[in-house]
């Protein structure tokens, strides 16, 4: 049993920490680490994709668990993956797509482990389809603090259940999950790109959207003036066999590209976007494999030391189109523009307790990290919470208790459950700390 030390960091840059690493390799030596966990606990790291503080425990304890990667066993009549945690989503892609399965939510990034896409409660471009990735799981096994495993389901020990699925981490480490895999209806997706003018439009077209399309994302000018506010490009995708829009046979192998940290600076300067927004044409459409749809986001990775911050809000139908402008609003008025924004659409409420999606639409804005911005983002979680918005939990770096207490109606059940199956804080982290604070800590 190995342990070293190790300064670790966020994948926004924003926060890092020194703890003791350790990195089993195999699940049956989970119980065994935890056995000599000390005063600050344990959380668990898969590929640090948090861009705050979630998978962070300084002077504490860290379990990472990529190497717990293994797949047990797959029924290609029902679909059923049983696999360890530490598992890409990318490479249960890369296994089965070309075998016609797929995951049953289509995320920006293949970069997550599936137990931590899980602990997080990820959703993706087909939010308003097959909602989160903790919809198409089975069960999960889960190493709890005194080193016993339990299995949860939504039907089964529910009360882990969800609190495990969105609670980063802070209730146990998942050793074992069951995911059901879909069939994918087609090989191709006819992809569709519309410029929407304003936030009027873009609403209205969202709404034949929501019904008709596989595959649903809105990037968004956020320097757009007063009249232009929440213009942008819809981007959306369905299953086709459709032979009428073939495929381009010139089609360019998909490139990652490292950028340094001013190509924030560039991506956010209104002169950039409004020139990407005119370079769109006004109706593009495309067919392309569904493989090289996927995981857009992970085309391009942005290296920096200075840290980018994101905000990801979810608002229902019914308060969503006002908080959205609102928003966007103050954007371009105190010119602090996104050098990302992205609006994705959701079907329900979430299962977890700690899950911030709603029936409505999600909003994602990444800043560069700058003088005077954290004050400016704690006023948008507030504006966000007086429209009975959440702000998700797995890349938030500024939420206070408070904000818990305002936006997370089941966070009472939460705190039950963590005091259940956890009572002395063995799990904990810079997060648990940061929004648990007045909770007892764990003491070997």
């Amino acid at each position: 049993m190995h342990w070293y030390e190790m300064k670790l960091g966020s994948r926004g840059q924003t926060h890092s920490g020194t703890s003791q690493v350790c990195r089993p390799e195999r699940v049956a030596d989970i119980a065994k680490y935890l056995e000599q966990v000390g005063k600050n606990g344990i959380v668990a790291r898969g590929s640090a994709s948090s861009y705050a503080d979630q998978a962070l425990n300084t002077d504490g304890a860290v379990m990472l668990s990529k190497r717990l990667d293994c797949i047990r066993s797959f029924n290609p009549e029902t679909g059923e993956l049983i696999c360890e945690p530490g598992i890409m989503l990318k490479t249960i892609t890369e296994v089965y797509a070309p075998q016609g399965f797929m995951l049953a939510t289509a995320t920006g990034s293949g970069q997550y482990t599936l137990g931590g896409a899980i602990a997080a409660n990820i959703i993706g471009q087909n939010g308003h389809k097959r909602m989160s990735l903790a919809k198409s799981v089975n069960w999960i096994d889960v190493v709890l603090a005194n080193g016993r495993t339990e299995r949860a389901s939504a039907t089964e020990n529910e009360a882990l259940f969800k609190s495990v699925v969105g609670g980063q981490g802070l209730i146990g480490i998942i050793s074992l999950i069951s995911i059901t895999l879909l069939k994918r209806p087609q090989e191709y997706v006819l992809v569709e790109k519309r410029r929407m003018a304003n936030l009027d439009e873009l609403m209205e077209a969202l709404k034949s959207v929501r019904k008709t399309a596989d595959f649903c994302s809105v990037w968004i000018d956020t320097s757009a003036k007063p009249g232009a506010v929440g213009r942008g490009v819809l981007k959306t995708a369905s299953f086709t066999k459709d032979a009428a829009v073939p495929a381009s046979p010139f089609t360019l192998p998909k490139i990652k590209l490292f950028l340094p940290y001013f190509a924030l600076h560039i991506a956010a300067m209104p002169s950039v976007q409004n020139l990407r927004y005119r370079l769109t044409r006004a109706q593009k459409k495309k067919v392309e494999s569904y493989e090289r749809f996927l995981y857009s986001s992970d085309n391009i990775r942005v290296f920096s030391t200075k840290g980018v911050y994101q905000l990801q809000i979810s608002f229902s139908e019914a308060e969503g189109p006002q908080a959205i402008r609102r928003i966007l609003t103050e954007l371009a008025q105190t010119r602090v523009t996104a050098c990302r924004a992205e609006l994705v659409l959701t079907k329900e409420d979430t299962l977890s307790y700690l899950g911030s999606a709603v029936r409505g639409y999600t909003l994602s804005l990444d800043f560069f990290r700058r003088k005077g911005l954290e004050d400016f983002l704690k006023h948008l979680i507030m504006v966000a919470g007086e429209h009975n918005g959440r702000v998700s939990l797995q890349d938030d770096a500024l939420l206070e208790p408070r904000h818990l207490v305002m936006m997370y109606k089941h966070l009472e059940k939460f705190t039950k459950a963590r005091n259940t199956f956890d009572p002395q804080k063995k799990f904990d982290s810079d997060f648990g700390r940061r929004l648990f604070s007045g909770e007892k800590k764990y003491e070997q």
